[in-house]
């Protein structure tokens, strides 16, 4: 005969044989004997507590031979021995996760009318949630008013997933999880009569495994018969639980590693974990598990009280997430372990904080008063995290932080002369110096007699001895223009890098920038483009900043042809030019600006001068004109008429 597994072999027959439902055996067996046998049951709990054992049970009553006063089957007539074997037609079974359409239901129900050969005719629908939901309404009225012969019983391990109308025509049972205190004797019973007997450590070991589930139970005493003795993976189990209680992680990942390489699977492995930390949850808050046998009530106390309940709590949690994500998960044993690790990394950083935490009196700040308390290196992280500034290579380890140092006053403005500065006159190196009208005439026109040191180009800043540039709000228009091709311009798009390359930066107010364009460059596109410069200035000026521009014809703009003239509007006479340039240029020297280099005003100087020029060489001017306007722009000046008449 072949082997057939406990839980088949030792399969209730009789109502008295059910484990651990005593509500449903009652209510069952009363209804039998009393002949009060309802049209529709609902039979709903776990698996392994009985729903199908139970169903054949009342099968069999309803159709036994020589039915008992207490109402149960007599196991010994021919219809209770063909539902004992399976081969009764008299009890219909029926999987509903494979029988679940329209057309098995309407099938069932027209089938339901024959009569059969007892007395009742029992259909038994398994996993009753799985009929799809038009099976489910065409079961209805059949469900509702069966034929006087026909009587429903529905299991299920999922009854919200069941109708409401279903459940309303039914009269329903919940079955629930048998305790330890049930399970490990019955276990005993059934080693007993198999041949095998056992000792407590396997009764133990069994009735853990089973947690509440009978068919759980029977299936774990077979692998301990065949395999002769405990698994090792209980001992696995143990060995990572109280690595977690001690919240040791090298522990923690070299019980997992023992586990896997014994083949316990990842997921087994972390559910087996979590319930064990359940039950080390509710002993510890005073809850006994029933389905928990007492030896395990006893270490399950001791490492609770170890643990603590905040890291149980969590310790669950992480499970709980890492059990979640293991069925996406590619290597399911990564994701337990990842999970551990973020558990007891988290615990470890606060065990140290908090066992380490500086006085109130201390007033160092709270990165250094972390770094000082050597929380580990995720600590040391957060510290460095937090500080404002790198530490210093060359600090010596326990040297504190150097204080803060004022930025740096922004640079001098080349002057024309680009005298360097010497240490013995400080004050008139840092002063800017004033070109005189000479020179700037001199520039303008190309003469050969000017001062050689105004036609010198300005010498390149050494920009290792030079300073760093002012930020945020000390910056002035110099420091922009000195930074505007390379920490603005460099960082625009190809398009407004093109268009604002050769701009030049005439003003600074407040948080207002005020530049005017390079030659040839349109304005309106200009603008538009203004949103793309304006982010990159408000980070610099650390403040919200605004652009404003102008092109090269509305603004005086510098010299750029070879003969030393500037390029004038062909709208503007050469005459209101060159008034406006004069005018100009007594403005300023009655009302300096407030603000502004010395560099910004030679150059005023040298665009007024060099209109004046144009306007003194148009030859829509006499001879004396230019003589007359050299005298008032030029007071003092000596008028020398050669023999050609040339001035």
């Amino acid at each position: 005969m072949p082997h057939q597994s406990l839980y088949r072999r030792f399969r209730p027959q009789r109502f008295a044989e059910v484990v651990g439902q005593p509500h449903l055996v009652r209510a069952l067996s009363n209804a039998v004997r009393e002949d009060r046998v309802g049209h529709a049951y609902l039979l709903s709990g776990p698996r392994g507590t009985g729903k199908t054992s139970t169903a054949r049970i009342l099968a069999k009553a309803l159709n036994c031979e020589a039915l008992t006063d207490d109402g149960e089957p007599c196991d010994a007539c021919d219809s209770c021995t063909a539902v004992a074997a399976g081969t009764s037609l008299d009890l219909i079974e029926l999987d509903a996760a494979s029988n679940n359409s329209v057309n098995h239901i309407r099938d069932m129900t027209e089938k339901a009318a024959l009569v059969s050969s007892g007395r009742r005719k029992v259909y038994l629908l398994d996993e009753v949630h799985m009929l799809s939901a038009a099976a489910s309404n065409a079961l209805l009225k059949t469900l509702e008013e069966p034929p006087s012969h026909v009587v429903f019983i529905l299991a299920t391990t999922d009854p919200n997933k069941v109708l409401p109308t279903i459940r309303s025509r039914t009269q329903q049972f919940e079955l629930s999880l048998v305790g330890a205190d049930e399970m490990a004797p019955h276990v005993r019973a059934i080693a007993d009569a198999a041949g095998a007997p056992v000792d407590d450590a396997v009764v133990n070991y069994v009735t853990e495994r089973g947690a509440g589930s009978v068919r759980d139970a029977l299936s774990a005493l077979d692998t301990v018969l065949a395999a002769g003795g405990i698994p090792d993976d209980r001992t696995d189990v143990n060995a990572l639980v109280q690595a977690l209680a001690h919240a040791d992680l090298a522990a923690t990942l070299i019980a997992v590693a023992n586990a896997t390489s014994a083949g316990v699977d990842a997921r087994d492995l972390a559910e087996r974990t979590a319930r064990r930390l359940r039950d080390m949850f509710l002993v510890g808050a005073g809850v006994e598990p029933a389905e928990l046998p007492r030896a395990d009530i006893t270490s399950a106390r001791e490492l609770s009280d170890a643990m603590g309940r905040r890291a149980n709590v969590r310790a669950l949690e992480a499970l709980g997430s890492a059990l979640a994500q293991m069925p996406q998960s590619a290597d399911r044993r990564l994701t337990l372990e990842t999970a551990l690790v973020g558990l007891l990394a988290d615990d470890a950083v606060g065990a140290g904080a908090s066992s380490r935490a500086a006085p109130a009196s201390d007033a160092r700040r709270p990165a250094e008063r972390t770094a000082s308390a050597g929380g580990g290196p995720a600590a040391a992280r957060a510290a460095m995290a937090a500080t404002t500034a790198p530490p210093s290579i060359d600090a010596p380890p326990g040297a504190a932080p150097p204080p803060p140092t004022a930025p740096a006053a922004p640079p001098a403005p080349p002057t024309a002369a680009a005298v360097p500065p010497t240490t013995a006159e400080p004050a008139a190196a840092s002063a800017p110096a004033e070109p005189s009208p000479d020179a700037v005439v001199g520039v303008q026109r190309g003469d050969a007699a000017a001062p050689s040191s105004s036609l010198e180009p300005d010498p390149q800043p050494d920009m290792t001895a030079e300073s760093a540039p002012a930020s945020g709000a000390a910056m002035t228009a110099d420091d922009i223009q000195r930074i505007w091709e390379t920490q603005i311009v460099g960082k625009l798009r190809p398009v407004a890098a093109g268009l604002f390359r050769d701009a030049y930066v005439l003003a600074r107010e407040r948080n207002v920038v005020t530049v005017r364009l390079g030659e040839g460059v349109p304005l309106a596109q200009a603008r538009r483009r203004i949103n793309e410069v304006q982010p990159i200035l408000s980070e610099l000026l650390d403040q919200e900043a605004r652009l404003e521009v102008s092109d090269a014809g509305g603004e005086p703009s510098p010299i750029s042809n070879a003969t030393g003239e500037a390029p004038s509007s062909p709208t503007t006479p050469a005459g209101e030019v060159a008034s406006g340039s004069a005018a100009q240029m007594a403005g300023d020297s009655v009302n300096p600006p407030a603000s502004g280099s010395a560099a910004r005003q030679s150059e005023e100087a040298n665009l007024s001068a060099s209109a004046f020029s144009r306007d003194v060489g148009s030859s829509a001017t006499s001879p004396e004109a230019k003589v007359q306007r050299i005298v008032e722009h030029f007071p003092g000046s000596v008028v020398v008429r050669d023999d050609e008449g040339a001035t």
